[in-house]
């Protein structure tokens, strides 16, 4: 028998490797598509936070640390849960932390979640952001949850900056000085951090490091601060009143307000509105004359600042900053960097003003679709898109408002009720596609007899017929295109 040669069977192998390749393509295309899929379906869900700030914790419970504080509509990756199905473990840029579900909207599939057990409990340390083990980790705006607002003091020296951001450009160095209680405009997350928007008399308004700040209570008026001198747990009180029953410890050092006092205790209210009593010989109460804040001389306790743009028609531009009084019934705070408040609900009215993130406004009506809110402040009345807004209070008695007074709007639009086809160019040929009502585009342009108008769509530009729909808005402000 004649034996071939090592170079022919090595042929014959790769020969045959290729072959089964190819013979077996479909199957190795149908493995990876099978396992792209599955990648999508085991994607991590998300807790995405609907609160303006949320404290992030070392454990599933308030008798954890804070490990980081995050703003509104920051997504966390879901890890685990706890027993109780409240508490998630997610990932931040500061580690593994655990968020409270009630503060949080949950986006994908938790089926696969597992249940995480909960870690060793570990001695209580007051956080760099001023927020305490046991007080709620949710708060609603700059002002905090109760009429009674809090500000924010900076405990290390650090540069003043322009943006969120290390590299952005400094304004000037905040010193160190907790005598210094600043006005709070806002938060946001850069470089893995977060930073608070602060209002200086020197420098102006910038963002500082929130590690290197502590939340503070403004002492304005005839109401008084008390520092705890010891580690304390409020309680009920001699007169059965409170919201604490002494599960909730803070460390010495903490600020509260002094909202009472029966003999020889105190009523105290924390951050998040919670309230307890304490004895009166643990705590001190804090010297006003030393503390320097401008919100107690410019505002007052129950306010909030609030800056505001407002552009007139002559288009000038006008910034203010001012007081805000807390609102009660329906409201919404601000939940992004700055919002446009618009004389008609949709992005296609002109702008009426522009107010900053954490900014409460009062809800006097919302649009038949259920998006645009009609709201009302020092600029009047005016309509946002209530995506990025957080609801607070009880909606159910507000009025949907079918009607409401002409508006200038900032870019003519078609109003579409049936289908109309969409064309290429104004002459009915190249279809491009079709467009079915009620939908409302903005229109870019229009031939000289105004038969055909281009609007713009989710599937690009096209031309339509001016007959198949209902113009709104200023036609003069419509451009001319060809014949």
């Amino acid at each position: 028998m004649k034996l071939k040669s090592k170079s022919t069977i090595t042929i014959a192998i790769l020969l045959g490797l290729l072959l089964g390749v190819f013979a077996f393509g479909g199957n190795v295309s149908a493995a990876t598509e099978l396992e792209e899929t599955q990648q999508v379906q085991f994607q991590a869900p998300l807790m995405v936070v609907n609160a303006s700030f949320l404290n992030i914790r070392t454990g599933p419970g308030a008798q954890y640390t804070v490990l980081i504080t995050v703003v509104g509509g920051t997504e966390l990756p879901v890890l685990g849960v706890a027993r109780d199905l409240v508490w998630y473990q997610v990932s931040t840029v500061a580690g593994i932390g655990w968020v409270n579900s009630n503060f949080a909207l949950p986006r994908g599939n938790f089926q696969n979640v597992p249940f995480v057990q909960a870690p060793e409990v570990t001695s209580v340390q007051p956080s760099a952001f001023g927020t305490t083990p046991g007080s709620s980790d949710a708060v609603a705006t700059v002002g905090f949850s109760t009429g009674r607002a809090w500000g924010l003091s900076v405990t290390i020296a650090h540069p003043l900056r322009t943006r969120p951001t290390m590299n952005s450009s400094s304004l000037g160095s905040v010193g160190g000085n907790v005598n210094v209680i600043y006005s709070l405009f806002e938060a946001a997350q850069g470089d893995g951090i977060v930073w608070y928007r602060i209002d200086t008399p020197d420098l102006g308004t910038g963002w500082v490091e929130a590690e290197k700040t502590m939340f503070r209570p403004f002492g304005c008026g005839d109401i008084s601060i008390a520092i705890f001198n010891t580690s304390l747990a409020p309680t009920i009180g001699p007169n059965g009143s409170g919201s604490l029953d002494g599960n909730v410890r803070l460390p010495e050092g903490s600020e509260v307000y002094l909202i009472d006092a029966i003999n020889n205790f105190y009523f105290v209210e924390l951050q998040d509105g919670s309230n307890g009593w304490i004895p009166a010989e643990a705590v001190s109460i804090r010297d006003e004359s030393v503390i320097s804040a401008d919100f107690c001389t410019n505002g007052g306790v129950g306010s909030v600042m609030a800056t505001t743009t407002t552009t007139t028609t002559d288009g000038t531009t006008t910034t203010t900053t001012t007081t805000q009084p807390q609102l009660s019934g329906p409201r919404v705070v601000i939940n992004t960097g700055f919002l446009n408040l618009r004389s008609g609900p949709g992005s296609q009215y002109s702008i009426v003003s522009t107010v900053s993130g954490g900014t409460e406004l009062r809800v006097i009506g919302f649009a038949p679709d259920g998006v645009w809110y009609l709201v009302e402040g020092s600029f009047g009345q005016a309509w946002l898109n209530s995506e990025f807004t957080l609801f607070r209070g009880n909606g159910a008695g507000v009025p949907i408002i079918r009607e409401f007074t002409a508006s200038i709007l900032s870019t003519p639009v078609a109003a579409i009720t049936n289908a109309v086809t969409l064309f290429s160019s104004p002459n009915g040929t190249n279809v491009i596609g079709a467009l079915s009502g009620p939908l409302n585009v903005n229109i870019v342009a229009r031939t000289a007899d105004f038969n055909w108008v281009q609007v713009s769509t989710q599937i690009g530009f096209g031309w339509v017929q001016t007959s198949l729909i209902s113009l709104q808005g200023d036609s003069s402000l419509i451009p001319v295109i060809g014949g």
